[in-house]
């Protein structure tokens, strides 16, 4: 006996409930991270997180920005990745020794997750930079951005919020593009890790 052949109208439904199958299996990660980043105040995060969160999570805009070696650069050009970053002096005091070192740690001590971290530093000036370069020998995967341009201090003042300073702070910017965390001056590299491990773990992007 012949089995009877499905109709067009069959098929297309069949096809139809694969292609959301497919939607929902695939995208669901996504909208779950999605849900993260916007809701955070019902995470688990939240009750235990050692950085500041900032809420809601705040796009930076993508400027033209000029690197270390006088290369130009987008910020765009990290999505995908978990930024770490700070913002110091050209003279790199104490604080400043101190987040280079921190977030190379942090980045080292992630072990197999590394490569969704990247490091990034912005000098606030250029008074001292051939002794910031000698510094940098020390951390030579670190991207540094200088000052370039009239709206350069406009930009940095992206990442200004209530209670933590600009300068010898520590940021986190998520794979969307998203200025999400600060850690004051000081911060215990740590406790950072820890919030870092939770983000990592949590999330699908990145």
């Amino acid at each position: 006996m012949n089995n009877p052949q499905n109709s067009p109208t069959e098929v297309k439904k069949k096809s139809n409930t694969t292609l959301w199958v497919m939607v929902i299996l695939f995208g669901l990660p996504y909208v779950a991270a999605y849900y993260y980043y916007f809701n955070r105040a019902d995470m688990d995060l939240v009750t235990s997180n050692y950085g500041t969160i900032i809420t809601p999570a705040r796009p930076i805009p993508d400027a033209n920005l000029v690197k270390l070696d006088n290369s130009k650069f987008k910020l765009s050009s990290l999505k995908g990745k978990w930024v770490l970053f700070s913002v110091g002096s050209s003279s790199c005091k104490k604080d400043c020794v101190d987040n280079l070192y921190k977030i190379r740690q942090i980045k080292k001590a992630v072990g197999q997750e590394y490569k969704r971290i990247t490091k990034l530093f912005f000098l606030k000036d250029k008074t001292n930079i051939e002794s910031f370069k000698l510094l940098l020998k020390e951390y030579p995967d670190m991207d540094v951005i200088i000052p370039s341009g009239n709206n350069y201090n406009n930009y940095l003042s992206n990442f200004l919020h209530e209670g933590v300073e600009l300068e010898d702070s520590i940021f986190i910017i998520d794979p969307i593009g998203n200025y999400m965390m600060a850690y004051p001056k000081g911060a215990d590299a740590s406790k950072i890790l820890k919030d870092i491990e939770r983000l990592l773990k949590v999330s699908k992007i990145g």
